[in-house]
């Protein structure tokens, strides 16, 4: 056999056993991710000025949500992360705190109708997909499907969100600076949330405590930020 038909030879054997899994080697990651978490607040104005004042990271505006009264401002995260500041388009009663509070993130997926099926294939009750759109300062259309679930011990638990095809994500378009440093979800009792995670194919710490909440921190131009409830 000639050196250049051993060489062939040889790399063809390569590239079948890389194409082979290895005994025992685990499955690939499902195309499962953070996309997104969400801190509210009761006046957006007053909300973007105070995330500003604790990480020097001005948000930038995104636009109203279509029928459900709330409107938010963008911070990336980097990485196909981001942070949602989101409040109410007509603030009622006492609007004039400027606290920021976590109360929800979501997973993202390329494809939502599979993972919708693994997810209740586990077990779980699922509400959607459901369709979703708002539209930017200048004039660009974002489009996305969301699906959840609910119920004792999935309190925190994420939605699960998909792009459409055609939506640029708003990690790659919000002001960057912030970065995710840690996150961890709270449950009384975390033996649900782990069997939900498990099904969807994300890893997330987990802790038992009671309250239950969502804790995470950024760090940012002015250090590291924690916010959590």
């Amino acid at each position: 056999m000639s050196d250049h038909a051993k060489i062939t030879s040889a790399a063809m054997v390569m590239l079948l056993l890389s194409l082979t899994p290895l005994t025992g080697q685990e499955p690939m990651t499902p195309d499962v991710d953070l996309d997104h978490l969400i801190l509210a607040t009761t006046r957006l104005t007053r909300g973007m000025e105070e995330f500003t004042r604790l990480t020097g990271v001005i948000p930038r505006r995104g636009g109203q949500h279509p029928g459900r009264g709330t409107e938010n401002a963008l911070v990336s995260l980097g990485s196909g992360h981001y942070l949602e500041i989101l409040a109410p388009i007509a603030p009622t009663g006492d609007s004039a705190s400027n606290k920021l509070t976590p109360m929800g993130w979501a997973l993202h997926t390329r494809d939502l109708a599979a993972l919708i099926d693994r997810v209740r294939a586990a077990g779980f009750q699922i509400t959607g997909p459901i369709p979703g759109s708002r539209q930017t300062p200048d004039s660009t259309l974002l489009q996305w499907k969301t699906a959840s679930t609910g119920g004792p011990g999935l309190e925190n638990a994420p939605f699960f969100i998909e792009w459409g095809p055609d939506t640029p994500h708003p990690s790659t378009t919000s002001p960057a600076g912030c970065r995710l440093a840690t996150m961890e979800v709270v449950a009384p009792d975390t033996t649900r949330m782990h069997d939900f995670f498990k099904a969807a194919g994300h890893s997330v710490v987990l802790r038992a405590g009671s309250p239950g909440g969502l804790r995470f921190s950024l760090d940012c131009p002015r250090g590291r930020i924690s916010f959590s409830f």
